[in-house]
């Protein structure tokens, strides 16, 4: 598998696009409104443009996986077989200590984010149990991959201070006394919940040293732990549960009337420029909005000073190779936690997500029981995450688009 496949795909997405385009263009042209045919042949063009993202994203998880593969089976002793001779057969891969967990082994064993430098012994990279099953709860929970993650080793609350209100300059005539004035802090807690994910896998899969097994148990528990931390990191209330992005986000813009909590093309430029130049400088500003929405928003132009859409662009834009897509030039960040467009419902968040924080306590936790479903002769792995998320600037770093009255 090359990445000849993913730049394809990449074109295809771009050739879609160009037909959805060419759609709306038609209608707009003539003035009107989509027709029904219209409208259900754009609705298929936006499904194959999710359909092909999904498949880009799959084949660039499988290249990734492959590679892994082969870096585990090299650290557990067969690159000799492989016809690699500087990987040593007696050095213990998080591979190695995964299958001693299995097959007990090893009771328990904890797994971390560790620093590699990949320079220094080319190719003997180990394949990373933490790492696997990150990278796959990143595809579940995409606010995972553009927050702040804060690593401790114990779980008692951590302490984040935060500036409420900054410092400001005043004028003052000659010799006269200055103001004071400081900065105004805050300071926001995290905290450590638990998220358990059980995984079951056959003794022989255990067993089979062919067999992926940090990649297996990284795609169930990664995906499992990525869908449940996704809502709490989203609209979670904070109690018993971490504070989600949504629950602190500013207002920023606000519907119209009778649209049923619709946004315009104005009113996400609008939700855009209420954040300042700083947040929005910071990279990785972007939007953000569930599949549905991102639906809505491929089908939107600025309007001019006439009131009209005549010519101008459209402000989605697909992404081509390497790039994501974007609207109004920012990334877009596809969280299906996300609300739905609906009247008072926060459909859409724009701005620094970075200032979002996520509390990780002492890595990624994973026991086995060979006796929990003793009688099907499985290993039962119990997978544990302790972490809490919490915006740490809540003074409009990130602001949100809410539906209007009905």
């Amino acid at each position: 598998m090359s990445t000849s496949h993913i730049n394809r795909i990449s074109e295809q997405r771009a050739n879609s696009w160009e037909q959805a385009k060419a759609v709306l263009d038609f209608a707009a042209g003539e003035n009107r409104d989509l027709s029904a045919a219209e409208a259900e042949e754009f609705g298929r063009i936006n499904a194959d443009l999710d359909k092909l993202d999904e498949r880009r994203q799959t084949l660039i998880s499988a290249i990734e996986r492959e590679q892994a593969i082969d870096e585990s089976r090299n650290r557990i002793g067969l690159g000799g077989l492989l016809g690699r001779e500087d990987v040593k057969s007696d050095d213990r891969s998080d591979d190695a200590e995964l299958r001693s967990v299995l097959l007990g082994e090893k009771r328990q064993m904890t797994f971390e984010k560790r620093a590699v430098d990949k320079a220094a012994a080319p190719g003997t990279v180990p394949t990373s149990v933490y790492g696997s099953i990150i990278n796959n709860l990143v595809q579940a929970n995409p606010i995972r991959d553009v927050a702040t993650v804060v690593s401790t080793q114990s779980g008692e609350n951590l302490q984040v201070p935060s500036t409420s209100a900054n410092s400001t300059a005043s004028l003052v005539a000659e010799s006269a006394q200055a103001t004071a004035s400081s900065p105004t802090f805050v300071t926001r807690t995290l905290g450590s919940y638990k998220y358990l994910v059980l995984v079951q896998m056959s003794r022989e899969l255990a067993t089979d040293q062919g067999v992926d097994v940090v990649g297996f148990l990284g795609r169930q528990a990664g995906f499992a732990l990525g869908a449940a931390t996704r809502a709490a990191f989203t609209t979670g209330t904070g109690s018993s549960q971490p504070t989600g992005l949504m629950t602190s986000t500013t207002l920023g813009a606000t519907g119209g009337t009778g649209v049923s909590g619709a946004f315009t093309a104005d009113k996400l430029i609008e939700l855009a420029y209420s954040v300042s130049a700083p947040y929005r400088a910071v990279p990785g500003c972007g939007f953000m909005l569930n599949s549905a929405s991102l639906g809505a928003a491929r089908s939107l132009k600025a309007t001019n000073a006439t009131g009209t859409v005549g010519s101008l662009e459209y402000m989605f834009q697909v992404g081509l190779q390497g790039q994501a897509d974007s609207i109004l030039g920012y990334p877009i960040y596809v969280n299906e936690s996300m609300a739905s467009t609906a009247v008072s419902a926060k459909s859409v968040a724009f701005g620094d997500f970075s200032r979002y924080f996520i509390r990780e306590v002492n890595g990624i936790s994973v026991e086995t029981s060979t006796d929990f479903a003793f009688d099907y002769d499985l290993i039962t792995t119990k997978v544990i995450l302790r972490t809490d998320g919490l915006l740490i600037d809540q003074t409009g770093a990130v602001k949100h688009f809410v539906g209007g009255a009905s």
